[in-house]
């Protein structure tokens, strides 16, 4: 059947939940509906949204919401984690039927143009000038504003997130025989059976006879409809009288950390609800949220201003992340947090806190009640995730400019001692790694042979340094260049060859050169050594003439492979020029290469660092003692010796890792 076209629609809303509901709501308070025309996509337009929705507010901001007509219950009172009933005021705990809610948007629909469209939308729009086209089963629609609350379409977890359902499952119950107290309601009791989650009642009084008793899983698994059933009535067996259920809700609320992967389709596409991050992730209270929203946009119509969303402080996103992952992993402990949270913190200011409205200080005072050898490490390995995720690159300009800071207070010892333990970790570590690179090595003569085969190849380049010199530095200098492009052009998805070693060449030339002194320093304790002669006299004029060569000729690279990262390279390394030699070969030896080295062989070889670690650890300290052994045997030109071990102990590495980037790939998808 072809498609129909029908008219065009001034305001077109995809789904009609609570958001949806809101938004409507606000835009007839200000008048803004007046003839217009609306549009409603939503596959169950007929049913009777049965939903309970709850927030707590002042009712001076209840009132500036509007939203007291629709409050069918309220609360003083609130009693939590087996803690007798707090008075909340200035606050007061609010409680919205979906049925009065419906109610009142059917009435606002009913005298407008409204045509409802019963299907679920899940393709994407045609962007317009001033419209959105859409297509649906059976008619093609376009429509000026559209109101999207579509569940969100979350981005893949990275480790240090996570993705929880915040399930429940109550029944509506009317007794005869027993009076509720309805000054009060109970926001968590735990006293019911964890199974391995963190599950606690929740119970709202409407009268003396009728109440909500509501049973909630904060999980990786929702919460079955027999398990409830099941903690439900054991748990109001306690009470010791008869009821009768009267209504059963049931719903699911993401508790995410992850990112929505939304696409912006314009300033009149506007998100709402979960799909526009307005559900607090470790709370799944939205309603309060949505209200503002929705009076925001409503306000920005009127003054004709775009609509931008306040977004919310990045520390409470922090602090949400922590704990769904305590909860994810451990989530035991979740019983214990909110016991300690509402047991030794006012009730108002957890409240204020979970309304992300707290100052600093108060949040340190906070987190100072909870278990806080909990969140601390959840805190350490959240950070260190950030950190192992962040390009190298990234890190290494980071710390050159720590470095300069440093440096310019006398503080380089900091510094030296950062590298230090970098190099005697990863930098010699991920060296002692070319085991892993080749063939299976098994048993005790293999990796004997192995080891003498790995050593004949660095003694090769030894007598070359003790014969030829000047011709051991071109080819030390040469299969660096080699070996640091080929891992900078890996990890940038950049094709090998000349290129490669070009920057390669580049970046040791910066170094170098910027550092001509003491380059010069260290190439004179090499016995033998005449090449550097060359370079003895020149000029500071005839210096910084050869680093704008070479800056030219790297940002023509950066330009030629379009390369973001290889411009962040070259930044710090320019900037890195005002530290000593050391500092700025060691900033990208340590923490851009074998940093990149080592996330290349986790990733290829499907392992963590801790196993990577152990399996290092001999060869790192069999090539520790080789470098230590031969520079107390060489104390007056130890500089000299170190330079020469690192060009033996390197060569026979930089093969092995040719062989590995030969054999694997080091990135999803190649």
């Amino acid at each position: 059947m072809p498609k129909q076209f029908t008219e065009s629609f001034d305001f077109l809303f995809i789904g009609m939940g609570a958001a949806n509901c809101l938004v409507l709501l606000k835009l007839h308070e200000k008048g803004l509906l007046g003839q217009k025309s609306i549009a409603i996509i939503d596959p169950n337009t007929t049913s009777i949204n049965d939903r309970n929705y709850c927030f707590w507010s002042s009712e001076e901001e209840l009132h500036k919401l509007n939203l007291a007509h629709l409050v069918s219950s309220m609360w003083d009172k609130i009693e939590v984690a087996g803690r007798n009933s707090q008075n909340i005021a200035p606050l007061r705990y609010h409680h919205v039927r979906g049925f009065d809610l419906n109610k009142e948007v059917q009435a606002i629909l009913g005298t407008q143009k409204t045509k409802f469209y019963s299907e679920a939308f899940g393709g994407k729009p045609t962007v317009n000038s001033d419209s959105y086209e859409l297509t649906l089963n059976n008619a093609q629609i376009t429509a000026n504003y559209v109101f999207d609350s579509r569940p969100p379409v979350f981005a893949k977890a990275k480790k240090n997130q996570c993705y929880l359902h915040q399930s429940f499952y109550g029944w509506e119950i009317k007794v005869t025989d027993h009076r509720f107290d309805t000054s009060a309601m109970v926001m968590m009791d735990f006293e019911i059976p964890q199974n391995d989650f963190c599950q606690f009642m929740y119970i709202l009084p409407f009268s003396e006879n009728t109440a909500l008793f509501e049973v909630t899983r904060f999980g990786t698994e929702k919460i079955t409809s027999a398990e409830a059933h099941e903690i439900l009535k054991q748990y109001l067996t306690k009470f010791n009288f008869s009821y009768q259920i009267l209504d059963e809700e049931q719903g699911v609320i993401p508790m995410s950390s992850l990112k929505i992967d939304s696409v912006n389709y314009g300033d009149r596409w506007i998100t709402t609800g979960s799909n526009a991050n307005l559900v607090k992730p470790t709370t799944g209270y939205a309603f309060h949220n949505m209200a503002k929203d929705a009076a925001c946009f409503a306000e920005a119509m009127v003054q004709q201003q775009p609509f931008a969303r306040k977004k919310t402080h990045p520390r409470f996103h922090f602090y949400d992340g922590l704990l769904l992952k305590i909860l994810e992993e451990t989530p035991h402990h979740g019983k214990r947090i909110f016991h300690d949270l509402f047991n030794r913190i006012p009730l108002k200011d957890v409240l204020t806190f979970l309304s992300e409205k707290t100052p600093f200080t108060k949040e340190l005072f906070i987190f100072s009640k909870l278990p806080i050898g909990l969140f601390v490490r959840a805190a350490i390995k959240d950070l260190f995730y950030r950190f192992t995720a962040t390009p190298p690159v990234a890190i290494a300009l980071i710390f050159t400019l720590f470095s300069l800071v440093l440096h310019a207070f006398n503080l380089d010892f900091l510094v030296y001692l950062f590298l230090g333990l970098g190099f005697l970790s990863i930098g010699l570590s991920h060296g002692a790694l070319d085991h892993l690179t080749n063939n299976a090595i098994e048993g005790s003569k293999q990796i004997f042979k192995y080891v003498v085969e790995y050593l004949f190849k660095g003694a090769c380049l030894g007598v070359i340094w003790f014969i030829w010199p000047n011709i051991a530095l071109l080819i030390f200098i040469a299969f660096s260049a080699w070996h640091f492009g080929q891992a900078d052009f890996k990890e940038w998805k950049l094709k090998q060859g000349l290129m490669s070693f070009t920057w390669g060449l580049l970046l040791l030339s910066i170094i170098l050169l910027s550092h001509h002194t003491e380059t010069l320093a260290v190439l004179q304790q090499i016995k033998g050594l005449k090449l550097y002669q060359s370079v003895e006299l020149l000029s500071a004029t005839q210096i910084q003439i050869g680093m704008l060569a070479l800056t030219i000729f790297s940002l023509l690279l950066c330009a030629i492979q379009r390369s973001k990262q290889m411009l962040l390279s070259l930044s710090y390394l320019l900037l890195a020029s005002m530290l000593p030699l050391l500092v700025s070969f060691g900033t990208y030896f340590v923490i851009q290469h074998s940093l990149q080295g080592w996330t290349h062989l986790k990733f290829a070889l499907n392992t963590n660092s801790y196993q990577l670690w152990l399996k290092s650890v001999y060869f790192s300290a069999g090539g520790a003692l080789i470098f230590l052994l031969f520079m107390l045997a060489n104390s007056v030109d130890y500089v000299g010796i170190f330079f020469i071990l690192l060009s033996c102990i390197s060569i026979p590495h930089v093969l092995s890792m040719h062989h590995f980037y030969e054999r694997f790939s080091i990135h999803k998808g190649n």
